[in-house]
């Protein structure tokens, strides 16, 4: 099954757009209104497919930890709460995409140690990847311990224990 598949199957009721008329610099926008109760995702369709694959993984996020208007989490108009909120979804969207099982996946079938071929396996950018492994050393300091291994984070290393 593929990535894509495999996080939408979480969300079966959630639709799903591409648009190829993105505004630019908006890659994907989770909406919620009374006329789509389960949620509609739109994702910019002139991305390649492992960059639609995280943008799908954090809409989702969304769907299941955000409400309301939360467009204000930089800039002028900064909220606090949208800032959260962001966060919430994003860190959600890693777990869905990216969780600590698969990692040692990819350590057990012999695509750890290249990057390229971990994100290959994973069916993500490399941008996404960095961004997640930054985040899960915010969430954990430089090591955690999971499932019999101690997966580093810096330097990236898994061994099992």
């Amino acid at each position: 099954m593929q990535t894509k598949e495999r996080l939408l199957s979480y969300f079966p009721k959630v639709e799903i757009d591409v648009d190829y008329d993105m505004p630019k610099g908006l890659t994907g926008l989770y909406e919620r209104d009374t006329e789509i109760p389960h949620g509609n995702i739109v994702i910019d369709g002139r991305l390649n497919y492992y960059l639609q694959n995280g943008i799908l993984a954090e809409e989702l996020g969304h769907h299941a930890t955000s409400y309301g208007d939360i467009t204000h989490y930089k800039g002028k108009r900064f909220n606090l709460d949208s800032a959260r909120q962001e966060v919430r979804a994003r860190r959600y969207g890693v777990k869905l995409i990216m969780p600590l099982e698969r990692l040692i996946e990819c350590y057990k079938s012999g695509h750890w140690g290249d990057m390229y071929a971990i994100c290959l396996h994973l069916e993500i950018d490399r941008t996404y990847f960095k961004d997640a492994i930054e985040d899960y050393k915010k969430q954990f300091g430089a090591y955690v311990k999971y499932d019999g291994y101690l997966i580093e984070f810096e330097p990236l290393n898994i061994e099992e224990v």
